[in-house]
């Protein structure tokens, strides 16, 4: 089965999946000391009406409804909040249970008391079933209480005989399973922990999983996003709608967020399933940790940009450079409540969770990354998913990394090669026989450092680059006329400098590679070249960000990537990029994922035309087969307004209505256009007043 999209089609249905409310009653519960619980409730009520908005078919709820465990006596005034609550959800709810729901998994060191009949009953009473399944279309929905496994109650004896009949009888459905501890966080040999089901159910479960093909798991109570690989099925850890677990802010080399962690509110959120006729896409809505007052309503809603998940952006122009450890294990120190006995080891999945949100398939990494055995079968997994890699070494990779290369050629989608270019003629016969062994597509850069550079008295950069810039086009038809040159490589890599007109810029390279009919990698820095300048202006970073967007997808024979991803905030040549170091959005961000929303709903090809300035702004016109664009970039600070007059021959007709995109908050506005008294091009018939990177769309 295909697991991204390769076409433009609707889902068949979706589904929302939400997990860890953890709602208190209103007033008298002590079950928890740290100040951030008091927000769940408030947190849930967003989180149901902004549902509600996306009009799933039905909603999951994948346990801790309430955060009071059965032995206490505000378990039941919990209940009933959280019952009122869901209850507002306009589509079918099911449920099953977590730990603080009937009680913690079977361990004599977890911090609450274990799961019991009395939970059992508790929980039954006031939630329903605690392990089912359903139909919906052609697709089976199965869900388990996963606290029971390993308890000895005479209920998980019960669950396991309908679980096994289940699965079997459902067998060559497309199956989506859903439970509270997931089988593992990391590997399926991890040690017991906190957050996994223990031995021997977890083997036992893992063999049903695989047995059956299941297509896809979903589970909660880890509060963080995991993605792991079961065989065939995808399976998804859900971040939470409550709070984030404080223990888990070891991922992140950087200062702990408020309450030590716990309320890193950019990390919380909930699934959006779509489910396709051969695939699903998890797309993640994350809250911010919004929240509402009892009976308080959100604004009315406002049109807005639908953002794609990487398996469902078709029409995916930019990539980016991953500069950060992209799959790196951290081991958490030994700390309870949770994990007083064992150090936790932990993959970093955050990466992986920022590139989906924004609809990016193009990685650019070092090679070593295809060196380590547990990286390349990373590798191995997000390609399935319809990412793609681009790998790069300094020099020529010697005999062990060409063997490496040979045997997972289908996971690279081309291999860049830096030369100090004094070396690149005498470099030919080892590039054509890369490329020979491999049948990897391979391109070529120079290394440029502050070596290269005229000194000034006794300035010294420390600067260190690679790729051609436009002046030095010479230097690339140089090396085209060597005998061989064109077998050796397939293209060239180029960069545009932090002060460089990327939209310019990323056009002449196009240019440049039409008329040597040759291939084309653009780097688009963020850094500055002095290694000691911070580059925190957000604001320009999303102008570029937002123009590298269409410049790359009006210009198809060039390969753009972004660099960097998430900050360099420390060492050399730091910089925002379009997360920070906990993985929280920076502004760029939502112009990056807006405008691949904008490029899939209206796909096909793009025609960059000649700019102009407007309102003190950069205006860059484009057009596709049914549209006519602009593409409006403020100055960092300022606000433009956009009501001119606007030359727009190849539109018909004498007024309508412009969509109008903020691409910070994907807003639409509709504004009145009408032809000028001129007969000339449009006027918009109300001022825009326009603060970040923003687009105009008005039918030809």
């Amino acid at each position: 089965m295909a697991r991204f999209l390769r076409s433009h089609r609707d889902p068949l249905f979706s589904f929302a999946v939400i997990a860890d409310t953890h709602m208190r009653p209103e007033k008298g519960d002590n079950s928890s000391p740290w100040a951030v619980n008091k927000l769940a409730n408030g947190r849930a009520r967003f989180v149901v009406q902004q549902v509600n908005r996306l009009n799933p078919d039905f909603v999951i709820h994948l346990g801790d409804i309430v955060h009071p465990v059965p032995v206490l006596p505000t378990y039941g005034p919990a209940a009933r909040v959280a019952n009122r609550e869901l209850k507002k959800l306009n589509a079918p709810l099911h449920m099953i249970p977590g730990n603080h729901d009937v009680g913690d998994k079977p361990n004599p060191s977890m911090p609450a008391a274990s799961v019991s009949d009395f939970g059992l009953k508790l929980y039954r009473k006031h939630f329903g079933r605690d392990y089912y399944s359903f139909d919906y279309q052609d697709c089976h929905f199965t869900f388990i209480n996963a606290q029971i496994l390993n308890s000895g109650l005479r209920s998980e004896r019960a669950q396991e005989q309908w679980l096994t009949k289940d699965l079997a009888a459902n067998k060559g459905k497309r199956i989506f399973f859903f439970t509270h501890y997931p089988p593992y966080i990391m590997a399926d040999d991890e040690a017991w922990n906190y957050d996994n089901i223990d031995e021997p159910k977890r083997s036992w479960l893992l063999s049903l999983i695989r047995k059956n093909r299941i297509e896809a798991l979903f589970a909660g109570h880890v509060h963080n996003f995991f993605y792991n690989v079961e065989g065939r099925t995808e399976c998804y850890l859900l971040p939470a709608t409550s709070f984030f677990r404080q223990d888990y802010s070891e991922l992140f080399r950087v200062e702990a967020a408020p309450e030590h962690g716990r309320n890193d509110a950019d990390k919380l959120g909930f699934f959006m399933v779509d489910v396709y006729p051969n695939t699903h896409v998890p797309r993640i809505y994350r809250t911010a940790g919004r929240s509402l007052y009892k009976d308080q309503k959100l604004p009315a809603a406002k049109p807005k940009v639908r953002s794609r998940h990487s398996k469902e952006a078709v029409v995916s122009p930019l990539g980016v450079h991953v500069r950060h450890p992209w799959a790196e294990v951290t081991e958490f120190p030994y700390n309870g409540p949770m994990d007083e006995f064992e150090r936790k080891r932990v993959r970093n999945d955050y990466t992986l969770m920022a590139l989906w949100e924004l609809g990016i398939r193009k990685i650019r990494t070092p090679v070593s990354d295809l060196m380590d055995a547990d990286r390349r079968k990373r590798m191995l997994a997000l390609k399935a998913i319809g990412h793609r890699f681009t790998l790069f070494s300094f020099g020529i990779p010697d005999k062990k990394v060409l063997s490496i290369l040979q045997k997972n050629r289908t996971l690279v989608d081309s291999y860049e090669v830096i030369l100090p270019w004094q070396d690149s003629q005498k470099s030919i016969p080892a590039l054509q026989a890369l490329k020979k062994k491999t049948g990897i597509r391979v391109n070529i850069a120079n290394i440029e450092s502050s070596a290269h550079k005229a000194s000034e008295g006794s300035k010294f950069s420390h600067f260190v680059s690679y790729g051609f810039q436009a002046p030095e086009v010479d230097l690339v038809d140089g090396f085209l006329r060597r005998r061989g040159a064109r077998q050796a490589a397939d293209g060239f890599v180029f960069r545009i400098g932090l002060g460089g007109s990327v939209w310019d810029a990323v056009q002449e390279f196009g240019k440049i590679a039409t008329e040597r009919e040759i291939g084309a990698v653009v780097n688009i820095r963020l850094a500055s070249e002095n290694p000691a300048t911070y580059n925190t202006d957000d604001a320009e970073i999303a102008n570029r960000v937002a123009e590298a967007m269409i410049a790359a997808a009006g210009t198809p024979n060039v390969e753009v990537f972004l660099d960097t991803f998430m900050d360099l905030d420390r060492g050399y040549f730091p910089r925002h990029g379009l997360f920070d170091r906990r993985f929280n959005p920076r502004p760029a961000s939502f112009v990056f994922r807006h405008l691949v929303g904008v490029l899939n709903e209206h796909p096909g090809k793009i025609t960059l035309a000649p700019s102009w300035r407007e309102g003190g702004m950069q205006a860059r016109p484009f057009l596709t087969k049914k549209h006519f664009c602009v593409l409006y970039l403020p100055k960092p600070g300022k606000s433009g307004k956009a009501k001119a007059a606007i030359a727009a021959a190849q539109v018909t007709g004498q007024k309508g209505d412009a969509q109008f995109i903020d691409l910070e908050t994907g807003e639409i506005t509709l504004i009145p256009w009408r032809e000028p008294k001129s007969g000339k091009g449009i006027g918009l018939q109300r001022t825009a007043s326009i603060k970040s990177p923003s687009l105009l769309i008005i039918d030809r």
